[in-house]
This record gives C-alpha cells, sequence and structure tokens, in this order.
C-alpha cells in the first residue's frame, strides 16, 4: 500500500516538474504558418552597408492593404548618420522595394543614399531624418494608405510649409508622414496648429495617429504646455495632457485641438505613448492618469462615447491596468468592432478586448501555459477584423534564462487559446543562449502577420568598437491564412465538378482544358479524350457544351468531317499526348458561332477529303500534325451543334509549294479568339519554316465565320508562344517576343484588319514577369474593353500578379498583386478571364502550407481604368480540394457578367466527395460553374448591332423630321410604303427632313 502511494506520488512529482520546465513551441504548431524566414532590416556588415548606429529602438509595423509591410524605427547618431524616425518597406514576401532614395539635410548641408526614409517635400524630395524622433507606424484598415508619425523638431528646418513652428524655440509638435502603400509621399500632417503649438515652448509629443473609417486622420499629442490644461480647456491646475487634432487627407481641419479626458480637471499628469485604435465609425485612445490606465472612446467626428474607461476596474483585473504610458504596450482596433489591449504587469503579459461600446469582452493573461514565464517586458496584440487576436512579448520562459526571447500567442474571437504560447524567430530558438531580445510589435491584416522586434542575433553586424552584435531591427512574416470554398466568399455553386468525359483511363499525358464563353448563355470546355477505336491508345478532342446559368452538360465533338458528321477517330496521327486543343466563342450577347483549333492530321484521313484544300502544293508528310481548325454554330437551346467550315489548316492552308521539315509543323501553341465584329483570329506556333526561313514564328490568321479568310497568315514575331491571345475593344493582342530577340515579351496589338497599331513592353509593369513563352503567364482581355492583362507570377516570387496594359495608347496602367499577402505556399501556372465590365477571374495552381499536392486557388477583382480592386478572397473553386489525395491543376478560366466557369485537369473524386480520396484516372479533365460575386447585365453590343433607337417624328407644314438619339451612330434611315414592302435607305443624316407624300409611309432604322 505504501509502495503504491510512493510511486503514485513520484508519478505527480515527476510530471508537474516538466510542465513547470515547458517552453514555448513552434509557432507553425500553434496557429502560424511562417512565411519568411527571420529578415534582419538595418544590417551592417561587410557586404551590407546600412546606417545602424546601435541604437535601435522604438519599433513600429503596419501591413498596407495589398500586404505590403512598413517597418519604422529609431537610431540615434551624429550628423548624417543620425536617423530618429524612418521607414522602410516589404512586400508581402519579405523582399525589400523601397528604392535607395537620395535624403537631403538643408540645416545639416549634405545628403545620404538610403532606403531608410523619413519625411517629404512638397516637390517630392526626400528629407533627412535628423529632425524627428519616435516613430509611430501606422496603415489604414479600410482602404489604401500607410504613413509614420514622430515628434518633430527640425522639420520645421527642411520643410518650408512649416517654417512657422520653429521647433527650436518653441518645442516639438507631432506630425504625421502620409504615404501610399508603395511608399510615394502624399502628405504631411501636422497634430497641432502652429499657433497652438506656438503659444509657449512647451513640447507637444506625438502620443500615436489613426486613420479613421471615413478617411480622415486624428492624430494624438502628449502635450506638455501644461499651462494649456487651465488657459484653453478649462482646467484649474497645469499638468501634462493628451490632445487630437482630426484633420481630412488635404489637411484641412475637421475637429481642433480637443482634450482627450473626459475633464479637465486633472489630479496629475496624463501621459501616452502608443495608444490609438479605430473601427468602423469611431476610435479609442489609451493613455495613463493617475488614476491608473484609461481608454476612451469618440465617433468619427471627434465626440466622446464613452467616459474614461479605467482598465483594471472595468476588466476587474489589476493586470490590465499595467504598461503606463505605453511605451511597452498595444492598443489597437480592427477596423470593425472591436478594441484590444496588451501589457505586461509582473510576471504576466495580459490581454484585453473590448467591443466597440467600451464593454470588456474579455480579459485574461496571454502565457499561462507557461508557468516559469518572468521578466516580462513589452508587449503588443494586433486584432483582426473578426476579433482574433495576436499577443506578442518579449520575456524569460524560465527565470534562470540570462535573457529574454521574443514569443506570442494567438487567440480567436472569444479569447480562447488557438494553440500555446510559440518562439517568434526560428534564429532565437528557446535555449539559454540564445541573445536577448526585445520591444516586439505586430500587425495583423486579411491573414497576413509581421512581427519585428530589437534583436541581438545578427553575428554578422557586429560593433566596430567591441566586437558583439548590434541591435538591428527584426522582421517575420507569417500567415493565418486559408483559402476557403465558393460558398464562404458568398458565391453559388451552379454545376459541381463536372467531368468532361467520365472513363476509367489514365490519360496520356499533357491533356488539360481550355474554356471559353459563347455570348451569355453558354460555356465551352475543350478537353482531349481517347479516340473511339477501342484501344484507349489515341487522342480526339471533344468541347463540353455547359450552358452558363446551370443545366445538363452536352459534348460535342472539337472536329466534324466533311460530310458534317461528328469525327471520333484519331486525328492526330504523330502525336497521342499531345498538346491541349483550343477553343474560342463570340463573346456577342445572343452570338452562336464558335472555333475549335488543335494540332492534328486531317490531311491523311478520307473522312476530310472531300475537295482538293490538301493538294495544292504544300506537303504535310504522312504524319505531320498542324494546328487545324474549325468553325461551327451552336443552337444554345437544344445544344446542337452544325459545322460552318470545313477543318482548315490554320497557317498553311492556302500554300502552293513548299514542304514541312518535320511532322510538328505548326501548333498551339498559340491561341485562337475571337473578335467583336464576330471574326476570329488563330495563332499558332509555325515550324514549318515557310515564313522565316530561320526560325519558328508567331504566325496569325484572320477567319470569317464561314470560314473565309479575311486576312491570311502574317507573321508577328520569331519566335514561340504559348496561349497569349486576347482580345480587346476593336482588336487583338499577341504576346511574343520583341522584335530584336531580347529576353522580354511585347504585346503586339492589331486591329480587327490585323493591322499593327503598336507595341509595349510588359517590363514597363515594373515587374519581372516570365519572359518565356507564356505557359504560366497569360495574357486576357474582353472585346468590350480597351484593356489588356498580363496575368502571371513574376520571376523567383510566389506571389501572383496582374498587370493592365490600354490597347488605345499601348501604355501600362497598373498592377496588383492577386493573392493575399498571407496565402502562403507554392505557385505554378497563372490563367484567368475577363468579363465585358473588366471584371477579372484569375486562377492559379498552388500548394499551400499543408497540403500534399496542388491546388487551383482563384480570385475575382475588379479594374476602373486606374487600379484593381478584390471582389473576393481567394478560394478553392472546386469542390475538389483537400489536404491529402486530390490535384488539381494546370485550370482555364471563362466568365460572363453573372457567372464563372473553372475547368482544370487532375485527380478528382467522382462523387465530389474529396475526402475520400480520389477515384478518377490520372488527369481527368472536369470543371465547375459558380455565380459571379458582382452579377450584371453584358454591356457588349449584341450580334446584329442590338435593338434600334426610337424614332421621334414632328411635322412642320409639308415636312417631317425624323430624330433619334445622336449617341446612337451607324444607323441608315430607312422608308416604305407598307410595313411588308420593299425598303429603301432614306440616308445616315440626323434628324433628316422629308416632304409628305401621299399614302401611308413607314419609317425604320437598320445598322
Amino acid at each position: 500500500m505504501n509502495t503504491q502511494t510512493k510511486l503514485v506520488l513520484f508519478t505527480m512529482l515527476g510530471s508537474l516538474a516538466a510542465w513547470a520546465q515547458s517552453t514555448p513551441g513552434a509557432p507553425e504548431d500553434n496557429g502560424l504558418t511562417p512565411k519568411t524566414a527571420t529578415i534582419y532590416v538595418n544590417r551592417k556588415t561587410l557586404e551590407i552597408d546600412q546606417i545602424n548606429n546601435g541604437n535601435t529602438e522604438s519599433l513600429g509595423v503596419a501591413i498596407a492593404n495589398g500586404g505590403n509591410v512598413i517597418v519604422g524605427w529609431e537610431d540615434d547618431g551624429d550628423g548624417l548618420q543620425d536617423i530618429e524616425a524612418v521607414w522602410t518597406l516589404f512586400d508581402s514576401a519579405g523582399q525589400s522595394i523601397t528604392p535607395p532614395t537620395e535624403t537631403t539635410s538643408v540645416a545639416l548641408q549634405g545628403s545620404v543614399t538610403t532606403k531608410f526614409l523619413s519625411y517629404f517635400r512638397a516637390d517630392g524630395s526626400a528629407v533627412h531624418a535628423w529632425q524627428s524622433w519616435g516613430p509611430k507606424i501606422k496603415a489604414n484598415l479600410f482602404g489604401d494608405g500607410i504613413g509614420m508619425g514622430a515628434t518633430s523638431f527640425g522639420l520645421d528646418q527642411e520643410v518650408p510649409a512649416l517654417a512657422g513652428y520653429f521647433g527650436d524655440a518653441n518645442g516639438d509638435y507631432p506630425t504625421v508622414q502620409l504615404l501610399s502603400n508603395t511608399g510615394q509621399p502624399i502628405r504631411i500632417l501636422v497634430g497641432v496648429s502652429e499657433a497652438f503649438a506656438t503659444r509657449d515652448a512647451g513640447n507637444i509629443r506625438i502620443g500615436d495617429w489613426e486613420y479613421l473609417s471615413n478617411g480622415n486622420v486624428v492624430i494624438f499629442g502628449e502635450s506638455r504646455q501644461n499651462d494649456d490644461l487651465v488657459s484653453v480647456f478649462g482646467g484649474s491646475a497645469p499638468w501634462r495632457h493628451v490632445i487630437f487634432r482630426i484633420l481630412d487627407p488635404a489637411g484641412n481641419v475637421v475637429k481642433a485641438e480637443t482634450l482627450a479626458t473626459e475633464s479637465p480637471e486633472q489630479t496629475g499628469n496624463h501621459e501616452m505613448w502608443h495608444g490609438a485604435g479605430s473601427i468602423e465609425g469611431g476610435f479609442g485612445v489609451r493613455f495613463a492618469t493617475p488614476e491608473g490606465v484609461v481608454v476612451r472612446l469618440f465617433d468619427n467626428a471627434g465626440n466622446p462615447t464613452s467616459t474614461n474607461i479605467i482598465l483594471s476596474a472595468a476588466t476587474g483585473f489589476p493586470q490590465a491596468g499595467g504598461g503606463g504610458r505605453g511605451d511597452g504596450a498595444g492598443f489597437h482596433g480592427n477596423g470593425k468592432d472591436a478594441y484590444v489591449a496588451a501589457c505586461a504587469s509582473g510576471a504576466e503579459a495580459w490581454v484585453t478586448v473590448l467591443n466597440a461600446n467600451g464593454t470588456v469582452r474579455y480579459s485574461r493573461s496571454v502565457a499561462d501555459d507557461l508557468p516559469g514565464l518572468a521578466a516580462v517586458g513589452r508587449v503588443d496584440a494586433a486584432i483582426d477584423a473578426e476579433g482574433n487576436v495576436i499577443v506578442v512579448f518579449g520575456a524569460k520562459y524560465d527565470a534562470n534564462n540570462p535573457g529574454a526571447i521574443i514569443m506570442g500567442r494567438r487567440f480567436d474571437k472569444t479569447g480562447n487559446p488557438v494553440g500555446g504560447t510559440f518562439y517568434v524567430s526560428e534564429k532565437e530558438l528557446p535555449d539559454p543562449a540564445t541573445p536577448n531580445a526585445e520591444g516586439p510589435r505586430v500587425a495583423w491584416r486579411n491573414g497576413q502577420v509581421a512581427v519585428v522586434w530589437e534583436s541581438r542575433s545578427d553575428f554578422d553586424t557586429l560593433d566596430p568598437n567591441t566586437g558583439e552584435p548590434m541591435v538591428v531591427v527584426a522582421l517575420r512574416l507569417f500567415s493565418t491564412f486559408t483559402p476557403g470554398s465558393i460558398e464562404a466568399e458568398g458565391l453559388t455553386r451552379i454545376v459541381p465538378d463536372t467531368p468532361v468525359v467520365k472513363h476509367d483511363q489514365n490519360a496520356l499525358g499533357n491533356w488539360e482544358p481550355y474554356a471559353s464563353t459563347l455570348g451569355t448563355s453558354t460555356f465551352l470546355i475543350e478537353g482531349n479524350t481517347f479516340a473511339d477505336d477501342g484501344t484507349f491508345a489515341n487522342q480526339r478532342y471533344v468541347v463540353a457544351l455547359q450552358p452558363a446559368a446551370g443545366g445538363a452538360m452536352k459534348l460535342g465533338e472539337g472536329f466534324y468531317a466533311d460530310n458534317g458528321q461528328p469525327f471520333k477517330g484519331q486525328i492526330n496521327l504523330s502525336r497521342q499526348n499531345g498538346n491541349p486543343g483550343r477553343v474560342a466563342g463570340d463573346m456577342r450577347p445572343g452570338a452562336v458561332n464558335f472555333m475549335v483549333g488543335a494540332e492534328a492530321s486531317p490531311h491523311a484521313l478520307p473522312e476530310f477529303q472531300s475537295d482538293n484544300r490538301w493538294n495544292l502544293g504544300f506537303d504535310r508528310l504522312a504524319d505531320g500534325r498542324y494546328g487545324t481548325v474549325q468553325i461551327f454554330r451552336l443552337d444554345p437551346a437544344t445544344l446542337t451543334q452544325t459545322p460552318l467550315s470545313k477543318a482548315l489548316d490554320s497557317a498553311n492552308g492556302r500554300l502552293t509549294s513548299g514542304f514541312a521539315p518535320g511532322n510538328q509543323i505548326t501548333r498551339f501553341g498559340g491561341e485562337i479568339v475571337c473578335l467583336d465584329n464576330g471574326n476570329f483570329v488563330s495563332v499558332v506556333e509555325d515550324r514549318s519554316r515557310t515564313r522565316a526561313p530561320d526560325s519558328d514564328c508567331v504566325a496569325a490568321t484572320i477567319f470569317a465565320p464561314d470560314g473565309s479568310v479575311v486576312k491570311d497568315t502574317f507573321i508577328v514575331a520569331l519566335g514561340d508562344i504559348w496561349s497569349n491571345v486576347a482580345p480587346f475593344k476593336g482588336g487583338f493582342a499577341v504576346r511574343a517576343k520583341p522584335e530584336d530577340g531580347s529576353n522580354t515579351r511585347v504585346i503586339y496589338f492589331y486591329d480587327n484588319a490585323g493591322n499593327l497599331q503598336g507595341t509595349v513592353d510588359q517590363a514597363t509593369s515594373g515587374v519581372a514577369f516570365d519572359p518565356g513563352r507564356g505557359d504560366g503567364t497569360r495574357l486576357l482581355g474582353h472585346i468590350n474593353s480597351p484593356y489588356v492583362y498580363i496575368a502571371g507570377r513574376p520571376l523567383n516570387t510566389q506571389i501572383v500578379k496582374v498587370a493592365a496594359f490600354d490597347s488605345r495608347t499601348r501604355q501600362f496602367v497598373a498592377i496588383a498583386d492577386v493573392n493575399e499577402g498571407a496565402f502562403t505556399g507554392n505557385f505554378d501556372r497563372v490563367n484567368g478571364a475577363v468579363d465585358a465590365l473588366n471584371r477579372l477571374t484569375i486562377a492559379w495552381v498552388s500548394q499551400p502550407a499543408g497540403y500534399e499536392k496542388q491546388q487551383v486557388a482563384a480570385r475575382v477583382m475588379a479594374f476602373d481604368g486606374t487600379k484593381f480592386t478584390p471582389l473576393t478572397r481567394s478560394f478553392f473553386p472546386f469542390i475538389n480540394n483537400a489536404k491529402t489525395g486530390i490535384r488539381t491543376y494546370q485550370m482555364t478560366v471563362a466568365m460572363t457578367t453573372k457567372q464563372i466557369c473553372v475547368a482544370a485537369k487532375g485527380e478528382i473524386n467522382y462523387e465530389n466527395k474529396p475526402d475520400q480520396g480520389p477515384n478518377s484516372p490520372n488527369e481527368v479533365n472536369f470543371y465547375t460553374v459558380f455565380s459571379h460575386p458582382a452579377p450584371a447585365e453584358d454591356p457588349t453590343t449584341p450580334v446584329g448591332g442590338g435593338a434600334a433607337p426610337k424614332l421621334t417624328i414632328t411635322r412642320s407644314g409639308g415636312n417631317v423630321t425624323i430624330a433619334w438619339d445622336a449617341s446612337a451612330t451607324g444607323f441608315t434611315l430607312e422608308s416604305a410604303s407598307a410595313i411588308t414592302g420593299a425598303w429603301t435607305a432614306v440616308g445616315t443624316q440626323n434628324p433628316t427632313t422629308v416632304p409628305i407624300g401621299a399614302g401611308n409611309q413607314f419609317f425604320r432604322l437598320k445598322k
């Protein structure tokens, strides 16, 4: 009995000892997926000569709309090495994007070229960073914009517009430099008026600042013009006090200097260093008072919506009132409906979340899973729009350790932990030998997390006097983002994942679908499948005819024999794992015509020998394959397919001499598109050497809907191509090699007749899009838009980007990231589609963190002629997505203004039960259709020109004047004596006056 008791007691004590010595875990095991390794921002090594005075402090971080990360800090030094408030930018992948910039000083009479920037003059020149201190870094949670605030003492000596502040004589004053998401200067705002700042010589330090949901900016100051509390605000005694001023982005005053506390009757100093947050419709401020740390809330106009909320009293926890004036505490809004406050209190890090009305949502210890926690230093927290929280802090996880490390913990919106406490840096692991780290700050936006801290672990940045590591700004990016379903984006599944052809045989390889839109009625999904010869060894081409609004798909054939019957036999005589086919529909509302293109050998098949078109003199060899096209008409009601032309050799069908140097004569390769006049363009990669004797070339041919040639084959460029042809309003564009053959791609713009209008280099976008043939980078467009778009993954990145170019000017217009900065994983091919209102669906092959195989991801965006705006988050378009087993890749996209179709190949579950694993053969072609996030009517001029405008007829004496809407051009007025009679042209003049004759007279407009 005694022996058993001792054994149990020993076991319990052993467990207690192990628990007491527990250490923080890895972030990836506790709710944060690392997106980057630790980045040292202000290194100074043998290879990297950046400013680092060894005095790095006062860090800040924020995430811009779109994912760029702004990092700020102070690093006091001497002369031109003195940088007292600076910032620099990184993209969402952790790459530095701030260019080296000359910063000049009038006062110091010199300049420094650096990536560490501060303020800007009105002429755009960068001001050297000696003139302001204590940076406060912010990003606009409600849209675009980032910035740095600081306490200025000499900025008036550098910026003429601020000369009247005269900081040397009148004291410090709070300022804010507003910036674009990419760091371009917008404007300097000042937190107090010139008259207010110069009332006496006391300092007004910046407390913090924030963007408001209505676009204005609030700036807080900790005023040490103590007498103002009496003379301006009506108090009975002079003390330090917290004030704010609201300005619009242009600098106009919305609300003048206002006291933040509820009464000017202070009992002592009120102090603030950090502590502003904003939500929808209002903002909050945290500051220290003799009564405790308080929060006060206001609406966007600056009217108070609460009294002073003493955090310790409101929560019932004294720990919630730690952190003093805020040097080592955090207070932020989530841009929606909640605020987070975080602080240190003895051996604890503490977090409190307040609702929009100031009531307490929860208040709790952060690292209650680390009972050995000690020496908790500075603490910060970030809260996302859903109310989830991440807290970071510096502390010893074991009191016996010589130094602290940076740790964190994630909580859901109710305050429950999402995992345990974790260490932040892979270079600063839980180990007694890890150098001391401190001063963390954190930002969290759209699933992207950025943490900065003061690190001593860069062993290449050494103090020149001691040889010891200097303090550097460390940055690490994380993700909490996982793509969701279409339903999570508020979209509706119209057609579930559907195989183009359902069979149990593995594909022959390189079979992938291509999709297009026929008017607004039908999605066309071209795919490869087996020839109907019973061998499963040969290929043919098919087209899934899918009503866009839903309903049963009908399988059509890619080619019809000369007798007008579907051809289901082997059609490529030299390669059975050949390149995928192409399909292009006429996108005009009411359209019925479409073209199919593929590499085929119809010249050698008896079913295609009804005429002499293969025997004009060009030798295609017995097994030659080439870009073959055929045009069809579709009855959208019955999905009945009727050929309008015979199968044609796209590029060489009219040649009367020559021979192919090999059996791959021309290839897709290129692409086929329908123009806004109903004609079709077929672009192939021509390897026949009939046009360019020493090179492959990109060759284009324009066909009428009946298959007749509008413009015979012409060279666009030398070299290769994959897809990368797009229509636009009035023409088409081709992305191919430049004339000089240099290592880039240019866009060639043609009108509908095939006349070259000009070119633009893709490099003008400022992004290193792939200079190759285009397998993973695509050109997109729509017949109702003047814009064409390049979508792709720039070289050496894991970011998908889209760039817009204007066909009218042949100029680059705008660029944007497609995926969220938080979307981690390996990215591959990109594809997409555009609707008639310049909304784009961009899809890409992704392999998110934690996924065994590739998954197609997508996002819908809108372009307004100047900028891109996301309409959804990134999502998985298919029902078939899973962390194991399922694979979807090599997608294609088509869209109307109301529906979106995504097709791909892969291994899926035929019953759409991805959790049960794949049961399809390899590389099955399949598709899905779902609703558009912003459905609208298609404004494209329909087939036939649309409805004629209404005629108005007025009589004057013996004449009538007939008129119609002046904006409706291109119509001819016709007349007839009977509604069923012969119509004759009157003319095109608007209005037209005609004499009144005998009998009836009818008029109509015709286009």
